[in-house]
């Protein structure tokens, strides 16, 4: 089975690109100096960025691999309401509740850029520019995707797998060969299925010569490749 991480993507494929630049400008230009707008982060498989109810201290983009978001219930079930690729940015409830709401878990090993609410609150209030980057990346995570959950059970397994190459074609990274990034129970999950109708219409693609699969490495051949 292959867990080669997703990534890594280039900074200018990033949503937090434009944030980011304007950030180390302000900070060349106040210390004559470059100064570091943020850090590094790295996350094994199953570790979490954050957990649901925990204070928000910063924003974060996937530099490398793959994560999910999920609903903690009372009774400790997870359910998968969203997966995060490359270049997607983490965290942006933050602005609104200063907590972050779910919890995110890291399905590959993951490298994140984290970027210190702090550091936005500092110069959010002198720089235009930096504010209209920041309304421009919020409208954008705010802007509802797709839903994978809905009609027949082969459109929703084809639809996670076309819509995750997409994803990656997007941000300029390889989207005919990939991970993805999940078990069968965790796209059952995402997909609202169950495990072995996720498995048997994976099989049925195969046969059908839409895509090759070993594992969690799939090969797009005549499933709706991107472009």
């Amino acid at each position: 089975m292959s867990h080669e991480p997703a990534g890594p993507i280039a900074c200018r494929s990033c949503d937090l690109h434009e944030v980011c630049r304007l950030c180390g400008m302000i900070a060349i230009g106040e210390s004559r100096g470059l100064q570091r707008t943020g850090a590094l982060r790295t996350l094994r498989p199953g570790t979490r960025l954050f957990r649901a109810g925990e204070p928000a201290h910063s924003l974060f983009a996937v530099r490398q691999g793959m994560l999910k978001t999920v609903e903690v219930g009372t009774e400790g079930e997870e359910r998968i309401v969203a997966v995060s690729t490359p270049g997607d940015m983490l965290g942006s409830e933050a602005f609104g509740t200063r907590i972050y709401t779910h919890d995110v878990i890291a399905l590959q090993p993951v490298v994140c850029c984290e970027l210190p609410l702090s550091l936005l609150s500092d110069q959010y209030s002198r720089v235009r520019e930096l504010a209209a980057a920041l309304i421009n990346l919020l409208s954008r995570a705010a802007a509802p995707r797709a839903p994978l959950a809905r009609g027949s059970s082969r459109e929703r397994v084809a639809g996670f797998i076309v819509e995750l190459a997409r994803r990656l074609e997007r941000r300029g990274l390889e989207s005919r060969r990939f991970s993805l990034g999940m078990t069968r129970q965790e796209i059952a999950n995402l997909l609202d299925t169950r495990i072995e109708t996720v498995s048997r219409m994976i099989q049925k693609m195969r046969r059908a010569r839409e895509i090759e699969i070993e594992g969690q490495q799939v090969t797009l051949l005549s499933l709706a490749p991107p472009g």
